[in-house]
Protein backbone atom coordinates (compact mmCIF):
# COMPACT_ATOMS: atom_id res chain seq x y z
CA UNK A 1 0.00 0.00 0.00
CA UNK A 2 1.41 3.69 -1.12
CA UNK A 3 1.24 6.09 1.71
CA UNK A 4 0.85 9.46 -0.52
CA UNK A 5 1.46 12.62 1.18
CA UNK A 6 -1.08 15.36 0.73
CA UNK A 7 0.12 19.04 -0.85
CA UNK A 8 -2.94 21.53 -1.14
CA UNK A 9 -2.40 24.66 -2.18
CA UNK A 10 -4.12 27.85 -2.01
CA UNK A 11 -3.23 31.37 -3.05
CA UNK A 12 0.41 29.67 -3.96
CA UNK A 13 0.72 28.48 -0.56
CA UNK A 14 1.01 24.88 0.99
CA UNK A 15 -2.31 24.68 3.29
CA UNK A 16 -4.59 22.42 5.22
CA UNK A 17 -8.36 22.65 5.49
CA UNK A 18 -10.53 22.05 8.28
CA UNK A 19 -13.27 19.82 7.26
CA UNK A 20 -12.77 21.20 3.40
CA UNK A 21 -13.66 24.86 4.97
CA UNK A 22 -11.89 27.50 2.71
CA UNK A 23 -12.24 29.84 5.43
CA UNK A 24 -10.26 27.86 7.62
CA UNK A 25 -7.08 26.99 6.46
CA UNK A 26 -3.40 26.82 8.29
CA UNK A 27 -0.65 27.79 6.06
CA UNK A 28 2.37 25.29 6.51
CA UNK A 29 4.55 26.90 3.88
CA UNK A 30 4.92 30.08 1.74
CA UNK A 31 6.29 27.75 -0.49
CA UNK A 32 4.79 24.21 -1.27
CA UNK A 33 7.91 23.20 -2.94
CA UNK A 34 9.31 23.39 0.89
CA UNK A 35 6.78 20.88 1.87
CA UNK A 36 7.07 18.52 -1.60
CA UNK A 37 11.45 18.10 -1.02
CA UNK A 38 10.98 17.07 2.34
CA UNK A 39 8.54 14.35 1.38
CA UNK A 40 10.53 13.37 -1.45
CA UNK A 41 13.80 13.20 1.09
CA UNK A 42 11.65 11.27 3.76
CA UNK A 43 11.02 8.44 1.15
CA UNK A 44 7.83 9.09 -0.21
CA UNK A 45 7.05 7.41 -3.76
CA UNK A 46 4.09 9.65 -4.45
CA UNK A 47 2.89 12.92 -3.82
CA UNK A 48 -1.13 13.74 -3.68
CA UNK A 49 -1.56 17.60 -5.15
CA UNK A 50 -4.78 19.28 -5.50
CA UNK A 51 -4.94 22.56 -6.59
CA UNK A 52 -7.77 24.21 -4.12
CA UNK A 53 -8.84 27.37 -6.09
CA UNK A 54 -8.80 25.60 -9.22
CA UNK A 55 -11.36 23.16 -7.73
CA UNK A 56 -13.78 25.89 -7.07
CA UNK A 57 -13.38 27.37 -10.21
CA UNK A 58 -11.47 30.12 -9.59
CA UNK A 59 -7.90 29.22 -10.62
CA UNK A 60 -4.76 31.63 -9.25
CA UNK A 61 -1.47 32.18 -11.28
CA UNK A 62 0.12 31.54 -7.86
CA UNK A 63 -1.33 28.07 -7.42
CA UNK A 64 -0.70 26.99 -10.52
CA UNK A 65 2.75 28.00 -10.83
CA UNK A 66 3.22 26.51 -7.47
CA UNK A 67 1.76 23.07 -8.55
CA UNK A 68 3.82 22.97 -11.67
CA UNK A 69 7.34 23.70 -9.75
CA UNK A 70 6.09 20.94 -7.68
CA UNK A 71 5.94 18.62 -10.39
CA UNK A 72 8.77 19.15 -11.70
CA UNK A 73 10.58 18.34 -8.73
CA UNK A 74 8.79 15.25 -8.33
CA UNK A 75 9.62 14.04 -11.65
CA UNK A 76 13.15 14.81 -11.00
CA UNK A 77 13.51 12.77 -8.00
CA UNK A 78 11.37 9.86 -9.87
CA UNK A 79 8.41 10.30 -7.53
CA UNK A 80 4.57 10.10 -9.19
CA UNK A 81 2.61 12.93 -8.34
CA UNK A 82 -1.53 12.70 -8.86
CA UNK A 83 -3.09 16.09 -9.30
CA UNK A 84 -6.19 17.20 -8.71
CA UNK A 85 -8.41 20.32 -8.79
CA UNK A 86 -10.49 21.97 -11.35
CA UNK A 87 -9.67 19.42 -14.16
CA UNK A 88 -12.85 19.52 -16.27
CA UNK A 89 -11.70 18.81 -19.87
CA UNK A 90 -9.39 16.81 -21.79
CA UNK A 91 -7.17 19.32 -22.90
CA UNK A 92 -6.48 20.18 -19.23
CA UNK A 93 -5.76 16.65 -17.89
CA UNK A 94 -3.37 15.96 -21.11
CA UNK A 95 -1.58 19.17 -20.03
CA UNK A 96 -0.79 17.69 -16.78
CA UNK A 97 -0.09 14.04 -17.67
CA UNK A 98 2.04 15.77 -20.53
CA UNK A 99 3.96 18.08 -17.66
CA UNK A 100 5.22 14.79 -16.20
CA UNK A 101 1.86 13.95 -13.79
CA UNK A 102 1.41 10.30 -13.55
CA UNK A 103 -2.49 10.51 -12.40
CA UNK A 104 -4.96 13.08 -12.76
CA UNK A 105 -7.88 13.47 -10.55
CA UNK A 106 -11.11 14.31 -11.80
CA UNK A 107 -13.94 15.25 -8.49
CA UNK A 108 -16.50 17.62 -9.89
CA UNK A 109 -17.09 16.53 -12.94
CA UNK A 110 -17.00 12.69 -12.95
CA UNK A 111 -20.14 13.66 -10.16
CA UNK A 112 -21.65 15.76 -12.67
CA UNK A 113 -20.83 15.05 -15.95
CA UNK A 114 -20.10 11.23 -16.37
CA UNK A 115 -20.13 11.29 -20.52
CA UNK A 116 -17.23 13.85 -20.21
CA UNK A 117 -15.83 12.38 -17.25
CA UNK A 118 -15.44 8.93 -19.19
CA UNK A 119 -14.28 10.63 -22.28
CA UNK A 120 -11.36 12.15 -20.55
CA UNK A 121 -10.62 8.43 -18.96
CA UNK A 122 -10.80 7.08 -22.44
CA UNK A 123 -8.48 10.23 -24.24
CA UNK A 124 -5.66 9.85 -21.19
CA UNK A 125 -5.38 6.10 -21.48
CA UNK A 126 -6.88 5.46 -18.13
CA UNK A 127 -4.48 7.76 -16.07
CA UNK A 128 -7.59 9.11 -14.44
CA UNK A 129 -8.21 8.96 -10.48
CA UNK A 130 -11.70 9.19 -9.74
CA UNK A 131 -12.20 11.71 -6.34
CA UNK A 132 -15.25 10.94 -4.56
CA UNK A 133 -15.36 13.20 -1.48
CA UNK A 134 -18.82 11.97 0.67
CA UNK A 135 -20.76 13.64 3.45
CA UNK A 136 -23.58 11.63 4.59
CA UNK A 137 -23.93 9.67 1.32
CA UNK A 138 -23.49 12.21 -0.25
CA UNK A 139 -20.70 13.33 -3.13
CA UNK A 140 -19.71 16.77 -2.45
CA UNK A 141 -18.31 18.95 -5.27
CA UNK A 142 -17.01 22.36 -6.47
CA UNK A 143 -14.35 22.09 -3.59
CA UNK A 144 -17.07 20.86 -1.71
CA UNK A 145 -18.63 23.48 -1.81
CA UNK A 146 -22.27 21.84 -2.95
CA UNK A 147 -23.99 18.29 -3.03
CA UNK A 148 -23.77 16.21 -5.87
CA UNK A 149 -25.01 12.68 -6.30
CA UNK A 150 -24.95 9.41 -4.42
CA UNK A 151 -22.09 7.91 -3.30
CA UNK A 152 -23.26 4.61 -3.67
CA UNK A 153 -24.76 5.31 -7.50
CA UNK A 154 -21.48 6.97 -8.68
CA UNK A 155 -19.25 3.80 -7.66
CA UNK A 156 -21.14 1.52 -9.03
CA UNK A 157 -21.47 3.83 -12.42
CA UNK A 158 -17.82 4.32 -12.25
CA UNK A 159 -17.37 0.26 -11.90
CA UNK A 160 -16.55 -0.50 -15.78
CA UNK A 161 -14.68 3.05 -16.33
CA UNK A 162 -11.19 2.93 -18.01
CA UNK A 163 -9.61 4.98 -14.80
CA UNK A 164 -7.19 3.73 -12.42
CA UNK A 165 -9.03 3.73 -9.02
CA UNK A 166 -10.51 6.18 -6.69
CA UNK A 167 -9.74 8.52 -4.01
CA UNK A 168 -12.25 8.34 -1.44
CA UNK A 169 -12.36 11.07 1.17
CA UNK A 170 -15.35 11.59 4.33
CA UNK A 171 -15.59 14.62 4.36
CA UNK A 172 -16.51 14.81 7.91
CA UNK A 173 -13.44 13.46 9.31
CA UNK A 174 -10.74 15.37 7.27
CA UNK A 175 -8.44 17.43 9.32
CA UNK A 176 -9.81 16.17 12.64
CA UNK A 177 -6.89 13.91 12.80
CA UNK A 178 -9.36 11.18 14.32
CA UNK A 179 -9.32 8.37 12.24
CA UNK A 180 -10.65 7.31 8.56
CA UNK A 181 -13.19 5.96 7.69
CA UNK A 182 -12.72 2.30 7.44
CA UNK A 183 -16.25 0.93 6.61
CA UNK A 184 -16.79 3.73 4.06
CA UNK A 185 -13.16 2.42 2.07
CA UNK A 186 -14.32 -1.49 2.57
CA UNK A 187 -18.00 -0.21 0.91
CA UNK A 188 -16.34 1.61 -1.92
CA UNK A 189 -14.08 -1.37 -2.76
CA UNK A 190 -17.06 -4.00 -2.74
CA UNK A 191 -19.25 -0.95 -5.00
CA UNK A 192 -16.40 -0.18 -6.88
CA UNK A 193 -14.34 -3.19 -7.53
CA UNK A 194 -11.24 -1.86 -8.31
CA UNK A 195 -8.26 -0.25 -5.82
CA UNK A 196 -9.63 2.68 -3.52
CA UNK A 197 -7.01 4.62 -1.75
CA UNK A 198 -8.28 6.09 1.48
CA UNK A 199 -7.80 9.89 2.51
CA UNK A 200 -9.54 11.72 5.54
CA UNK A 201 -9.10 11.77 9.22
CA UNK A 202 -5.63 9.96 9.09
CA UNK A 203 -3.70 11.08 12.72
CA UNK A 204 -1.36 8.07 13.62
CA UNK A 205 0.77 4.96 12.34
CA UNK A 206 -2.39 3.21 13.47
CA UNK A 207 -4.80 4.81 11.34
CA UNK A 208 -2.45 4.09 8.40
CA UNK A 209 -2.06 0.21 8.91
CA UNK A 210 -5.64 -0.40 9.55
CA UNK A 211 -5.98 1.19 6.11
CA UNK A 212 -4.01 -1.12 4.73
CA UNK A 213 -6.02 -4.07 6.53
CA UNK A 214 -9.23 -2.62 5.23
CA UNK A 215 -7.67 -3.34 1.99
CA UNK A 216 -7.02 0.20 0.67
CA UNK A 217 -4.75 0.46 -1.93
CA UNK A 218 -2.70 3.50 -0.72
CA UNK A 219 -3.66 6.36 2.08
CA UNK A 220 -3.30 9.98 1.46
CA UNK A 221 -2.26 11.73 4.97
CA UNK A 222 -1.67 15.34 5.51
CA UNK A 223 -2.16 17.53 8.68
CA UNK A 224 -0.99 14.35 10.62
CA UNK A 225 2.82 14.69 8.86
CA UNK A 226 2.60 18.53 8.93
CA UNK A 227 1.75 18.82 13.01
CA UNK A 228 4.29 15.89 13.78
CA UNK A 229 2.16 13.47 14.71
CA UNK A 230 3.07 10.73 11.80
CA UNK A 231 6.76 10.25 10.02
CA UNK A 232 6.86 9.70 6.80
CA UNK A 233 9.80 7.20 7.19
CA UNK A 234 8.71 5.43 9.91
CA UNK A 235 4.82 5.12 8.18
CA UNK A 236 6.86 3.66 5.24
CA UNK A 237 8.33 1.52 6.93
CA UNK A 238 4.97 0.74 8.94
CA UNK A 239 2.89 -0.43 6.14
CA UNK A 240 5.88 -2.52 4.92
CA UNK A 241 6.18 -4.69 7.94
CA UNK A 242 2.33 -4.99 8.29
Amino acid sequence: MDVIPAVDVQGGRCVRLLLGEHAQSTVYADDPLVATERFIDAGATRLHVVDLDAARGFPARESVAAVVRMVAACVAAGCAVQVGGGIRSVETASQWLDAGVSLVILGSVAARNPALAHAICVAVGGRVLLGLDVRAGVARVEGWTEDGSSAAELLRAWRNWPAAGVVYTDTTRDGLLAGPDLDGVRTCRELYGGPVIASGGVGSIDDITACAAAGAAGVVVGKALYEGRVDLADALQAVKEH
